[in-house]
């Protein structure tokens, strides 16, 4: 029996629909081959079993099923053995992080330039990549939308096709973010950070409050949004410096302080490192 597999894609950027495509494939057709895929492609099986091969594996997607083949170098292979098959093939293209695995394991935050005030969003989307289609009615109607569409240079024919397309994905996945469980323990330890960001937080400290090992602190944090707590812990205090050296006249010992730090002289290098000046120049630069 084939181990279910859970596809994670960050939703930051979105993954945008490229085309959608109808398809017959009779028993008496070749067998299709395709070694590297570009995109991420949604089989819709709508009559019929399709009988494919991901990686020498075969299954059969049955009428009322979805497969989703992945981008890269997977050999895939796929054939009608007894019947005609109709399916609709949706493609997309995901420019963020994504991985396979057998459990739901968050992807990680793929914005290249992260603040850190407001929240970072953790954002992932969950999808079994052969299922069962739920609600077809429904699922049903936004993929004949999509196979429908020819998509060209009209501005509000692309947005009103990624807006179908990501409802689509709405009705896909399998669980809600906001249900993952290493989703809410990031978010919970950025909150914890952010309340304490000006204290004296060591490993132990996260450990102790979280009760989990730190290593495994370390890589739900770096899973979700890519950075460890103590990457976390010195880019918020760097935000935390710089609007304090923009908005008071605070000195800069003064802010040192209230940001966390003991040693005048690691903040300002700290300091420099993140943003390329040091806190003074950072202040008269502003001015």
């Amino acid at each position: 029996m084939t181990q279910t597999a859970y596809i994670s894609l960050s939703c930051l950027p979105l993954p945008t629909f490229i085309e959608g495509r109808q398809a017959e494939i009779k028993s008496d057709d070749n067998k299709m081959n395709q070694v590297h895929l570009e995109y991420f492609v949604f089989a819709f099986v709508r009559k019929g079993r399709l009988s494919m091969v991901q990686d020498g594996v075969e299954q059969q997607i049955d009428e009322g099923e979805v497969f989703i083949m992945t981008p890269g170098y997977h050999k895939y292979m796929w054939w009608a053995d007894e019947e005609t098959v109709k399916l609709d093939w949706i493609y997309a293209y995901v420019a963020g992080d994504w991985h396979v695995q057998s459990s739901l394991t968050p992807a990680k935050n793929s914005m290249k330039t992260l603040m850190l005030h407001p929240p970072v969003p953790v954002q992932t989307l969950f999808l079994m990549q052969h299922r069962p289609v739920d609600e077809p009615k429904k699922v049903y109607s936004m993929v004949d939308h999509l196979v429908s569409k020819e998509l060209n240079c009209n501005s509000k024919q692309f947005f009103e096709a990624q807006e179908q397309f990501i409802k689509l994905l709405a009705c896909l996945q399998t669980q809600d973010n906001a249900k993952n469980e290493l989703t809410q323990l990031s978010l919970s330890i950025q909150k914890y950070l952010k309340k304490n960001f000006n204290k004296k937080i060591t490993a132990a400290t996260l450990s102790e409050h979280f009760d989990a090992r730190p290593n495994y602190i370390v890589r739900v944090l770096r899973q979700t949004i890519g950075l460890s707590p103590a990457e976390f812990l010195m880019q918020y205090r760097m935000e935390e410096a710089a609007q304090w050296l923009l908005n008071t006249d605070a000195s800069v010992e003064d802010i040192a302080l209230n940001v966390g730090f003991q040693n005048i002289y690691y903040f300002s290098t700290s300091f420099k490192k993140y943003t390329g000046v040091s806190p003074t120049k950072y202040r008269q630069n502003a001015n």
